[in-house]
């Protein structure tokens, strides 16, 4: 019996009265947004989606494809104020369907789309269809994806290079890896980011309250084997 209750205490002690993490995840949602380019591929034009819709289209929607001679990259960005560097950090979004624009390029873009780095300002910009590239986060086939697919990324060291370095913003653009006339695009939506953070832990118990429980359960024990010695609990 007392080893039992000796067993119990010791996984109490080492469970409760140890440093426990405390991790907290956190879902930041960015702007989200589509530009295009003209003639010239390189450079962003006009905006094809907004996070406000104003440019005609839903808002939140990021367009990836090629026709005619343009373009079109899906980008978002997410204020970075206040957050702090992540055990981990994933970057998801979901499929949500074709192109935009009916009857011009509103079929699926079968190809390869790469996701990418760029340092942010919280604003949309047209000039973030050209931004430089910071970091290389993935790709993907579009081949067989479907509406309502979710697709998700590691990108815990490229957060945290950012949050060292004092950025506002990170930016994070999807664009088509071979640029195809017709080429077809694919829309996404619901972009957003996922930090956790683990740093913090529970108070460890103070090494005076360590002692107080032992000396209190040493004096139990010894209490329980007296009583035993006289008789007044049978022995079990």
């Amino acid at each position: 019996m007392y080893k039992k209750l000796l067993v119990v205490l010791a996984v109490w002690f080492l469970t409760c009265g140890s440093a426990v993490a405390a991790s907290a995840s956190t879902i930041t949602n960015g702007f989200t947004y589509s530009i295009a380019s003209g003639s010239d591929q390189s450079v962003g034009s006009h905006f094809h989606s907004s996070t406000g819709g104003e440019y005609g289209n839903p808002a939140g929607l990021a367009e990836v494809g090629n026709y005619s001679d343009e373009e079109a990259r899906g980008l978002s960005e997410y204020d970075l104020t206040g957050m702090t560097t992540a055990s981990d950090a994933y970057f998801t979004f979901d499929v949500y369907g074709t192109g935009l624009f009916s009857g011009v390029n509103d079929f699926a873009f079968d190809g390869i789309i790469d996701i990418v780095a760029f340092q942010g300002n919280n604003y949309e910009d047209l000039s973030d269809y050209q931004a430089t590239i910071t970091a290389s986060i993935d790709s993907f086939s579009t081949v067989g994806i479907d509406i309502g697919d979710i697709f998700s990324f590691d990108i815990t060291s490229i957060f945290n290079n950012a949050i060292t370095n004092s950025w506002t913003s990170l930016g994070i653009m999807l664009l088509t890896e071979d640029t195809v006339d017709y080429g077809g695009a694919w829309v996404f939506n619901d972009f957003r980011l996922t930090s956790t953070d683990d740093t913090s832990t529970a108070p460890v118990p103070e090494p005076a309250t360590m002692l107080l429980f032992g000396t209190g359960l040493a004096g139990l024990v010894a209490r329980r084997k007296k009583s035993i010695l006289k008789g007044v609990v049978p022995a079990t």
